[in-house]
């Protein structure tokens, strides 16, 4: 076996090993989407009342049968790029990671949420004492949850792409 063999062998392991970090992440954030989806919909309307001034009024039933899954892929990919970028690093640099991944995440859901809230609030022309009455499935929750969980990614995919780009001096 040539020296050469055993460095192809370990980028081969190495490459695998990412894919299966990434599958499994991939599948555990959605599996996190679909639990945690009744929460950020609680979330999105306490914001939506709370940044209005309670000037929105949610009608009718709420019920959850037929709900956007589109950010639970979103959600599944976040994840996945989030672990493949803190691949190898120390934990308390993972630890500081996941709270950046968490503070942005919350505070973009909490933003968009009240800019819509406000949007809605604003191009009502018809409302009774300025108080707008909607429907609990006319926000689209998933829309909010997939923005922010992009907007939360970005630092992730900004690590990725520097190593990417790293030069290699040393490879002839």
């Amino acid at each position: 076996m040539v020296i050469g063999d055993r460095c192809t062998q370990a980028k081969e392991i190495d490459l695998i090993r990412k894919i299966v970090i990434g599958v499994i992440a991939f599948i555990f954030g959605m599996g996190l989407g679909f639990y945690f989806e009744g929460y950020f919909r609680g979330i999105i309307q306490d914001v939506f009342r709370f940044s209005t001034s309670d000037r929105i009024q949610f009608v009718g039933k709420n019920i959850l049968i037929f709900s956007d899954r589109t950010f639970e892929y979103i959600f599944g990919l976040a994840l996945m790029i989030f672990s493949l970028a803190n691949i190898g690093l120390k934990p308390k640099r993972i630890l500081k990671n996941i709270m950046l991944f968490l503070l942005i995440f919350g505070i973009s859901i909490i933003g968009i949420s009240a800019i819509d809230g406000n949007i809605k609030v604003a191009e009502c022309t018809a409302c009774d004492n300025g108080i707008r009455k909607i429907h609990w499935n006319e926000i689209n929750y998933g829309l909010i949850i997939s923005i922010s969980a992009i907007i939360s990614i970005v630092p992730s995919l900004i690590r990725i792409i520097k190593r990417i780009k790293k030069p290699a001096y040393n490879i002839v």
